[in-house]
């Protein structure tokens, strides 16, 4: 496991980028923003940009859940995609979010009629035959992971069915 925090930036060749960190304490979870200004050369999958000049990735941070989101949305802040870390746990260190990565992750691309792919199967299988994780944790995750996939097949995530360019419009702007 490791512990990921949420304001770097772990995207290579992002050399410049506005961050931006906000706590709803109503709902229990951080929104944090982040606008690449400077890349060396954009990041492609699937002959689309998915990191360029001018493009957001927002992540969500829920404290009462265990995935942490990432959302990439190009510079009018459409969304291009969704990656979802599986966690043990999420929480909060000098008012920056963070979440404890166990390894699995979902992809979900919304377009037409969605795509969802689990990755790093084999990332959970080692750590779990290298003792890294307890065969609890092992399961933990694989349970995480088929509760997050039923969520985003039914439409039912809050962090997909926000409206992420209102969000960057009323605080990044």
């Amino acid at each position: 496991m490791r512990k990921k925090h949420t304001s770097k930036m772990y995207m290579r060749g992002v050399d410049d980028w506005n961050l931006l960190i906000i706590k709803r304490e109503d709902q229990n979870f951080y929104i944090v923003i982040k606008k690449v200004n400077k890349i060396d050369q954009p990041f492609i999958i699937k002959g689309k940009p998915l990191i360029d000049n001018g493009y957001y990735i927002m992540e969500f941070t829920p404290l009462d859940q265990f995935y942490n989101v990432r959302v990439f949305l190009d510079n009018n802040a459409d969304v291009i995609g969704y990656y979802f870390d599986i966690s043990a746990g999420n929480g909060e260190e000098n008012n920056i979010p963070y979440y404890d990565d166990l390894y699995l992750d979902v992809i979900y691309s919304p377009y037409g009629e969605g795509s969802i792919k689990v990755e790093d199967e084999d990332e959970l299988l080692d750590a779990l035959n290298m003792g890294t994780i307890s065969t609890e944790k092992y399961n933990f995750a694989r349970n995480m992971c088929a509760k997050l996939v039923e969520e985003i097949l039914k439409k039912q995530n809050p962090f997909i069915n926000m409206d992420k360019k209102e969000l960057i419009q009323r605080y990044f702007r």
